[in-house]
């Protein structure tokens, strides 16, 4: 199963025209707070973080900079800090559904469900546009358990933002966790739509194929995973099972002596490379046999 990462677009707030109900900016915060945006523009984090702090010193009651602090230190994984910022952010103008948002974003970041869940509904409240809370409200019923709840959150999601893989890619997982079996296979179909090159995608996709019996599309979907994840040893294996499942049993033997070529000396790859070497002899014995 992938790890979702939790992301959001990090765009300065005087890009996006974000309506603030709190107090206006005095002098020296302006300066502090455009400050940060030229060394954001440069990637100079360090000093946008600094420039930031100064634009807050400057102005106690101002909750633009919380809320730029608390993305910059998203974007830099540190969950902490950006809940804490995003907390004085959400005080300072409780009616801005951005500052909610990124709350909810950090909260997930920490892995702290129970608060994600309030914060990215209230932005929705607020706007509903804010697609991005669906996605993450996905991730944070997925991580709890809530599949039937992360199934609709990444539905609402993917159908307004339709070339997101790695959400299809949840959808699927979810899908499957229910117990919907041609809903995960669309799913998984959807992100390699979305990227072709997505090796677990199409992985996925051929394990659910051969749970179903479907060996045909089962080598279909294993053949590009190989393709694109050469060294993926239990691709070749469940490649081999579903040509030997076919009778291709010359083309079963290559890819059961590719587990063992590319496995060998591979960590975790041991029991795999230990199957493909029982089967091998029967195997040679049949077609020896023209069987």
């Amino acid at each position: 199963m992938i790890r979702f990462v939790v992301s959001l677009s990090l765009a300065l707030v005087a890009a996006t025209s974000t309506a603030w109900a709190d107090a206006e900016p005095n002098a020296q915060a302006t300066e502090a707070y455009n400050a940060y945006v030229e060394a954001y523009k440069a990637k100079d984090l360090a000093g946008a973080e600094a420039a930031l702090k100064k634009a807050k010193a400057a102005q106690a009651d101002w909750g633009k900079p919380c809320l730029e602090l608390g993305q910059l230190y998203i974007q830099q994984k540190q969950f902490a800090p950006a809940v804490k910022e995003l907390t004085d952010a959400t005080r300072l103008d409780a009616g801005n559904a951005q500052c909610h948002l990124y709350l909810g974003s950090a909260y997930v970041g920490q892995e702290v469900y129970s608060k994600a869940y309030p914060s990215l509904q209230k932005a929705l409240e607020l706007d509903p546009s804010l697609t991005e809370a669906h996605k993450l409200l996905g991730t944070a019923y997925f991580e709890e358990g809530d599949y039937a709840k992360a199934q609709e959150s990444y539905t609402t999601y993917t159908t307004a933002v339709p070339g997101d893989a790695n959400a299809f890619m949840r959808l699927a997982e979810a899908n499957k966790k229910l117990g919907k079996r041609s809903a995960a296979v669309s799913a998984y179909k959807s992100a390699i739509k979305s990227d072709p090159k997505l090796a677990t995608a199409h992985y996925n996709l051929g394990n659910l194929y051969l749970e179903g019996e479907d060996f045909a599309e089962a080598q279909a979907s294993f053949g590009e995973a190989v393709k694109l994840e050469p060294k993926n040893v239990k691709a070749h294996f469940n490649l081999a099972i579903a040509l030997h499942s076919q009778g291709e049993l010359q083309a079963a033997l290559t890819e059961y002596e590719k587990v063992i070529q590319v496995g060998s000396g591979q960590k975790g790859a041991a029991t795999t490379v230990k199957q493909a070497q029982d089967v091998i002899p029967a195997l040679k014995e049949q077609i020896a046999a023209g069987n």
